[in-house]
């Protein structure tokens, strides 16, 4: 299976992929021994060819230009586009063409797009526009496209897996819970500031809690069991998301023939 995303940092990539390793482990113990060993005999990502492991959404006309990419303007199925439809359309048209590149044999076509955004506080708006080059998208191709929306940012599904580990974490958190009426952690969702030092920034929450620490920071979405993602994450997008991995990620790891 091989796999292009698009995103707005490193930080977004390493948390999706790592959550889309997650579900597929989750689905099947083979999947999980080849994921052990030898990750590419299940899933391999495609870098930009710029030394990232990720297509960078800022970037999109850039690599439009460099891969000779005419992206088709106008409407979508005669409405206008709504915020991110025409940078969807552009990331979709980069990998048409990718897929379309000479000496590209079949087994190296792109399988599946993955596509985050943070919402930044116009979830209605910009979830419309995703939707919309997808739709248009999938009547034009026929790879699978995943969405990961956070809402408002990645923040907030990384808080989802957030459990206090020590005297000092749960002390932070029991701080975080006063001043704020709810537990972040619980209720990520509800962090809508966008100003990062606001006292509801998903930003400031999160970096209060981990003590700014990658390493802490990372364990909340490699640790905290799939359920809890998912129960947490139903206001913030995550859930979504991980429901998208299972409907249009799973049925690609079919099992081995017997031999």
């Amino acid at each position: 299976m091989r796999l292009i995303a698009f995103c707005e940092a490193r930080s977004d990539f390493l948390l999706t992929s790592a959550l889309i390793d997650r579900v597929l482990r989750a689905h099947a113990t083979w999947i999980s021994d080849v994921l052990d060993v030898a990750p590419d005999g299940i899933r391999t990502w495609l870098g930009d060819g710029r030394g990232r492991d990720f297509f960078d959404l800022h970037q999109v006309r850039a690599y439009a230009l460099q891969h000779l990419v005419r992206v088709p303007q106008g409407n979508f199925n005669g409405r206008p586009g709504a915020p991110g439809a025409l940078m969807a359309r552009t990331a979709f048209s980069i990998v048409r063409a990718l897929n379309h590149a000479p000496n590209v044999d079949e087994a190296d076509k792109i399988d599946r797009i993955v596509l985050i955004w943070d919402m930044d506080g116009q979830a209605n708006s910009r979830k419309l526009g995703m939707e919309q080059a997808r739709t248009e998208a999938q009547k034009l191709v026929p790879f699978q496209i995943i969405l990961g929306r956070p809402d408002r940012v990645r923040e907030a599904w990384v808080l989802a897996g957030f459990d206090p580990q020590s005297q000092d974490e749960r002390h932070r958190l029991d701080n975080e819970r006063q001043q704020l009426g709810f537990d972040p952690n619980l209720h990520a969702h509800l962090l809508t500031a966008a100003n990062e030092g606001a006292k509801r920034s998903a930003k400031r929450v999160l970096a209060v809690l981990t003590g700014g620490d990658w390493d802490r920071e990372e364990q909340c979405w490699t640790q905290a069991a799939l359920a809890t993602l998912r129960e947490r994450g139903t206001g913030s997008g995550l859930a979504d998301f991980l429901d998208e991995i299972v409907e249009r990620l799973v049925p690609l790891c079919a099992a081995p023939s017997a031999p």
